[in-house]
C-alpha cells in the first residue's frame, strides 16, 4: 500500500509539473501583471482572447468608471472596450465583445477570494 501511495504521488508531481502545461507569457505582459500584483486595486482580472486573428489581452479594472484595456500580442493598446461613464469604453473596437473567442483567464490578484 505504501509503495502504491509513493508511486501515485510521484506520478502526480511529474504530471502536474510538466513544461507543456505551463503558459509562456510575453515579457511585456508578465511585467504588466507583476506591476498590477504590486499595485493593489488596479486590475481584477486579465484574460486572453482570439480577436481579428490574433491573441489579445484584456485587462479588467477594479471599478466600473475605469475603462478596460485591450492589448495586442506586442503590448500595444488597441482600445478600451468597456467601462467609463457610458460603460462602452472608448468606442474604438465596438465589436470586440461580439467577435472575441476562446477566452481564458490568465490572472487574478492573489489577494482575491473566489
Amino acid at each position: 500500500m505504501r509503495r502504491f501511495l509513493i508511486c501515485g504521488l510521484l506520478f502526480l508531481l511529474t504530471a502536474c509539473g510538466s513544461q507543456k502545461d505551463k503558459i509562456s507569457l510575453p515579457r511585456w505582459l508578465h511585467d504588466k501583471i507583476v506591476q498590477a500584483e504590486r499595485k493593489s486595486g488596479s486590475y481584477v482580472e486579465v484574460w486572453v482572447y482570439k480577436y481579428r486573428g490574433q491573441s489579445v489581452y484584456l485587462f479588467l479594472p477594479d471599478c466600473c468608471d475605469r475603462m478596460s484595456e485591450l492589448y495586442n500580442e506586442k503590448g500595444k493598446l488597441i482600445c478600451k472596450p468597456g467601462g467609463g461613464i457610458t460603460g462602452k469604453g472608448d468606442g474604438k473596437c465596438r465589436n470586440f465583445i461580439a467577435k472575441r473567442k476562446h477566452g481564458v483567464l490568465l490572472w487574478k490578484p492573489s489577494n482575491t477570494i473566489d
